[in-house]
């Protein structure tokens, strides 16, 4: 579990630069008239790495909380106990 945390790191770290990015892109492409032939690249490039970015970071994220090991490190927290009737 603990090597997946600097994963999460370097997930949100790419998730803020990939949104930082592309606000500066797009805010460029506004302020400098783009060439007509280049805004439809600029606009798709400016919504996929954001989303590419978010994707990977909800995969890390999923894989540091665990649900299913969450629930086993409970269990393995609760006293055992013989069978009340003794099966």
């Amino acid at each position: 579990m603990l090597s997946r945390r600097p994963s999460a790191r370097v997930a949100w770290s790419f998730a803020a630069l990939a949104a930082a990015m592309s606000a500066g892109l797009l805010s460029a492409a506004v302020l400098v008239p783009a060439p007509p032939v280049v805004v439809p690249f600029v606009i798709v490039a400016c919504l996929a790495c954001p989303m590419a970015a978010a994707y990977e970071l909800a995969r890390t994220l999923a894989a540091v909380r665990d649900p299913a090991g969450e629930l086993r490190r409970e269990l393995d927290r609760l006293p055992e106990i013989p069978h009340p009737l003794g099966l």
